[in-house]
């Protein structure tokens, strides 16, 4: 959704509970929209949070 805070979790593959990596907010072309590598172990987004992650 359009300016709603959304959240950037990871999930164990064991099991367990997720973990927060980041706060952001959603809309069109953001964390809503990832684009992913074509081997599935990267992803990308746009935010306007100026937060980088690696």
């Amino acid at each position: 959704p359009f300016y709603k805070q959304v959240y950037l979790r990871m999930v164990p593959i064991e099991g367990g509970e997720p973990k927060v990596l980041a706060y952001l907010y959603g809309g069109q072309g953001t964390i809503n929209t990832p684009s992913w590598s074509p081997d599935s172990k990267q992803f990308a987004f746009v935010s306007n949070s100026g937060l980088l992650l690696e």
